[in-house]
């Protein structure tokens, strides 16, 4: 009996900790070698929703190679807002330029794809260009509405002149039949906050929505630091982290993503879900045993 209770009590305080991590939710993610496909498109566009055929099915085939962000127009769009502004402006994008158009780790296509092949050529060639590529290393911990993202590269290609960008997707964002004049009434993986920070600048949209920090010596380390944007669903999310050259002066060239990594946020909830119910489960099994062995006795 008094081993039985002993494991018991073990037990309990796994399931403890269990609910304590489940309250500072901790998640490791690796990577830096994804491609970001940025689309500038609008609710009107009729073209867009055109390519929205075939889009979805390209992006899921592709996998962790391509982490695909819409950048909505801020004319007679209700998905347009701050960020999606600021990063079309930082991809020297104007909405006066014609939608749909697409950027491959900060460079616009030159010739615009119009099918899912000529896209995929692109892909391509954005991974061409990228004859390296570091290795990211990003922990992000949730506790209550406070979310804190560490990202790390220990092995920078280039330091000077660069950025670490935290963007919030909305997985699928839904559009009214009023406003969705192109007839789709969904646009995925759109772009509604971000925060970007280098040696020298932060910015921030929607403006004071968090803080971020950009340490460097022989690696690059940022804390970005935020509360959980209102209307966003926390399983309707994707966080990315890129790092990428945010300085155009002739010697250090365009633009440009140097790695990139995103992690949907509905995976972190399944996953902290079956964490929590495997100790009650094994809780529930040995106080069973327990009082089976005592009326035995």
């Amino acid at each position: 009996m008094g081993r039985l209770s002993l494991i018991l009590v073990f037990l309990i305080l796994t399931l403890s900790f269990s609910v304590q991590a489940e309250e500072n939710n901790v998640y490791e993610i690796r990577g830096g070698g994804s491609v970001v496909m940025e689309m500038s498109t609008a609710v009107w566009c009729d073209v867009c929703a055109e390519h929205e055929e075939w889009i979805p099915d390209m992006v899921e085939s592709n996998g962790e190679r391509m982490i695909r962000i819409n950048l909505h127009s801020s004319i007679n769009d209700p998905l347009g807002n701050e960020a999606s502004n600021y990063r079309k402006s930082w991809l020297g994008q104007t909405d006066a330029d014609a939608t749909p158009s697409y950027s491959f780790d900060g460079l616009i296509e030159s010739t615009p794809s119009s099918s899912s092949g000529e896209l995929q050529r692109s892909l391509l060639g954005a991974e061409a260009d990228r004859i390296q590529h570091e290795v990211l290393e990003v922990n992000i911990t949730f506790n209550a509405s406070i979310v804190s993202v560490e990202a790390v590269v220990n092995e920078p290609l280039q330091i000077n002149s660069t950025s670490m960008t935290l963007m919030l997707l909305e997985s699928k964002a839904l559009i009214s039949p009023e406003d969705a004049t192109n007839g789709k009434l969904s646009s995925d993986s759109v772009l509604r906050n971000i925060i970007s920070v280098n040696q020298n600048e932060l910015i921030v949209y929607p403006q004071d929505w968090g803080v971020a920090t950009f340490d460097s010596n022989s690696s690059i380390f940022s804390k970005f630091t935020f509360s959980w944007p209102d209307g966003l669903d926390y399983d309707s999310t994707t966080i990315v982290v890129i790092h990428e050259k945010s300085d155009t002066s002739p010697e250090n060239g365009a633009r440009t993503t140097i790695s990139a990594l995103s992690w949907s946020l509905d995976q972190s909830a399944e996953s902290g879900s079956y964490s929590l119910w495997v100790p009650l489960i094994f809780v529930a099994i040995i106080t069973a045993s327990i009082r089976l062995y005592s009326r035995e006795q």
